[in-house]
Order: structure tokens, then sequence, then C-alpha cells
């Protein structure tokens, strides 16, 4: 991996810190909260009151003496990876885990660890792989963050069923 990309939009660039966890997400950790995404995730709407359901609650990042809630983001005791849903996600209907990488070279054995739990790609455009996860669920993984701090992005969204008349 080359070059990484830069988080496309300003409002998952303010919540990026917040992924950075005490250490990487596991693929295990990984694929729950991708599961937590498909079950709040549908072409029209994000169900975020829902992420509670599934053990997700808004990320409390350490400031001073005091946690205060980071808007957007999410976590789950005993998981290292987030859940980031932004304005931008909300118009797209796109649920968003990032999971903290200790280096660059560690975003295809993480993407690879994924897809031993949830199958393999379809297809791959350079560094972005992206599955169908089957009933309508489509996810895609890209690098994002910086080199002191790489992430992968994985995107799970809905697309709309076509019903036969």
């Amino acid at each position: 991996m080359k070059t990484l990309r830069f988080l496309p939009f300003l409002a998952l660039a303010a919540a990026a810190p917040a992924a950075a966890q005490d250490k990487p997400a596991t693929a295990f950790q990984i694929v729950d909260a991708i599961e937590a995404c498909k079950q709040i995730t549908t072409p029209t709407w994000l169900d975020l009151d829902s992420l509670s359901d599934h053990g997700w609650r808004p990320y409390r990042k350490a400031a001073g003496r005091r946690a205060q809630v980071v808007r957007g983001a999410y976590e789950k005791v005993g998981n290292e990876a987030l859940i980031i849903i932004s304005k931008e996600e909300l118009k797209t209907k796109a649920c968003v885990v990032f999971a903290k990488l200790d280096n660059t070279s560690d975003y295809g054995p993480t993407a690879q660890g994924v897809s031993q739990i949830v199958g393999m790609p379809t297809r791959a455009e350079g560094p972005t792989y992206f599955w169908s996860l089957g009933d309508g669920m489509n996810m895609r993984v890209d690098p994002a963050g910086d080199r002191d701090k790489p992430i992968a992005r994985f995107e799970i969204t809905a697309t709309a069923e076509e019903t036969a008349e």
C-alpha cells in the first residue's frame, strides 16, 4: 500500500481521533461491528437507536478528568473497532466501521482476516475490496487515516431489493 487515502469528508475526519483505540481490532471484533451495522442499515434508514440492542453505545473519549462523548462514534466494551455514523453516512445510508492498524502493512492481512469470516470479496479496485454480504447488503473496505495512524475503513450499505411483478 503505497499511499493512504485521507478521509473523504470533514465529519469523519473530526471523528478520526476517536479511532485511536488502545490496540488494533481483531477480525472477529471487526465482524461483530459489521454485523451490528447490517442490523441497523436499510436502503432508506440507519436505525441508530438499535445500536444499543447490539451492545454499542456512544463513544466516550478521555478529556482530562472527564469523558467527552464523540458525536457519531460508537463503541462496545471488549471491542477495539468503532462504528462511525456522521451526517454524511446518515445522508448516504452507510454504516462505517473503523479498525485501527498498527501500521499500513496490516491493511491486507486485516482484510484477509475479515474475508475468512464473511467470505471472499467479489471484486477489488486497487486497495479497495468489495463484498456482497447477502440480503441486499454490500461492504467495501478502504485504507484510511495516515501513516502514523492507519485505519481500515469498512462501509456497509443496503440496496433496495427488486420485487417480481
